[in-house]
């Protein structure tokens, strides 16, 4: 019944059912293609040995470069629409995957779905916060949360039996799962969801935009580094754990293939039940215990030489993390914005994760190779703790919209053009 409650959103029933269902299919058509690209890239693309990370570069590349803007133009143009958009548009890019060949246009393709996707995650995170009251985003993040990992133990699944047919149909497949979600976006989300509302309550209406909201805000800007250094000592083991993990034991790829599905269902099964209590709890130690709960496991990674059972124990104390401090962070983030910026502060709080898979993998392998790997793991979860205590800290004064800019800080207000 709790459940049913909160997909009814405010005012707009349904609407939060409508963004969980869209988010699980992105998850479907992401995790379905993810396993067979390096192998695709190899035999179809013509891109050999390293060369195929060529096509994550470009994706990340089009991520990051976008994710910089697109916050502006869903605040200003609609969160909504812009929404729609980015979901054709990485159907589009990944979809022609399916027939495309060569590196060039292969590349290109990730690139141009890279650039649609870098909007896909803020607009659904800032829709959430346009349907629901303030008191339940902590659990409506966390069902958000849940729909991402359930597609991503469904995602791998689908994408196998596809690949038996033919590994290039797998993009198909990816393609015609985000079709599908942007259907369903056209459909049943009301066309006056997330327009810009500045006339509708009583915030001074600021220009929106990422850069400009972490050049003015610090919290936020502090908000985007601690979680890209929880992010980047997440990456050490998500990128790197099979390499490092192999010299402390004798781990197979189907063994630590198998950790992600435990971390996925871990998240799947406890997000709902951590957010009941995290949404009654004060931001700023649930971010703390949060951060505390992922360097427990970083660190249990340490004692992997003992035996598979601790690396299980480490992935669902690191899920855990994720489940707790995530669906907060996201509230923070969203409080801070005001209704007027929520897309760009959005935007900016997917950075952390750009940080992630940017710094994580280069930085994991050159440590390793400096220090043992127990150093390594234990090393990761001081800096996961001691992020979780940074974050803790702007938490704890964030539930208050972040101050507006002063004259000298921006331009003339703009005349105000509905999404």
């Amino acid at each position: 019944m709790e459940i049913r409650n909160s997909l009814r959103g405010r005012g707009v029933p349904g609407v939060l059912g409508v963004l969980v269902v869209i988010a699980a299919l992105a998850a479907v058509a992401s995790t379905a293609m993810l396993p067979f690209v390096v192998v695709w890239a190899h035999d179809t693309a013509g891109l050999e040995g390293s060369a195929a990370g060529t096509l994550f570069l470009a994706q990340a590349a089009g991520e990051f470069g976008a994710g910089l803007v697109v916050g502006r133009l869903a605040d200003r143009w609609g969160r909504r629409r812009v929404l729609i958009l980015s979901t054709l548009g990485m159907a589009t890019g990944y979809g022609l995957l399916a027939v495309a060949s060569g590196p060039a246009v292969s590349i290109l393709l990730f690139l141009a779905a890279g650039v649609f996707e870098s909007a896909f995650h803020p607009t659904v995170g800032a829709l959430v916060a346009d349907a629901v009251p303030e008191d339940r985003l902590v659990s409506s993040f966390g069902l958000v949360r849940v729909a991402y990992n359930v597609g991503r133990i469904i995602g791998p699944l689908v994408g196998a039996v596809v690949a038996l047919v033919a590994t290039s149909l797998v993009f198909a497949l990816t393609g015609a799962t985000l079709l599908v979600a942007a259907l369903l976006a056209m459909a049943l989300l009301p066309s006056a969801l997330g327009k810009h509302v500045g006339d509708q309550d009583d915030e001074p209406e600021i220009p929106p935009g990422t850069l400009r909201a972490l050049r003015l805000d610090r919290g936020l800007l502090t908000l985007v580094l601690s979680g890209g250094l929880i992010s980047v000592t997440f990456t050490w083991f998500q990128s790197d754990g099979f390499v490092i993990l192999r010299q402390q034991t004798s781990l197979t790829e189907a063994g630590y293939a198998w950790l992600f599905t435990v971390a996925a269902a871990t998240v799947a099964v406890a997000q709902w039940p951590v957010s009941r209590i995290t949404s009654r709890t004060p931001p700023g130690p649930t971010m703390l215990v949060g951060g505390c709960l992922q360097g427990l496991g970083l660190a249990a990674l340490a004692f992997a030489h003992t035996g598979y059972p601790t690396l299980v124990a480490a992935v669902v104390l690191m899920a855990l993390g994720e489940a707790t401090y995530g669906p907060v962070l996201s509230t923070v983030v969203s409080r801070r914005a005001g209704s007027s910026r929520r897309a760009s502060y959005m935007a900016a709080l997917s950075i952390s994760e750009d940080l992630g898979s940017a710094v994580g993998p280069t930085t994991g392998l050159a440590l390793v190779g400096a220090v043992p790997a127990a150093v390594l793991w234990f090393t990761g979860g001081l800096l996961s703790a001691a992020a979780g205590a940074v974050n803790a800290r702007v938490a704890a004064g964030s539930s208050t919209p972040a101050p507006d800019p002063t004259p000298e800080d921006e331009p003339r207000r703009r005349e105000h053009q509905p999404g």
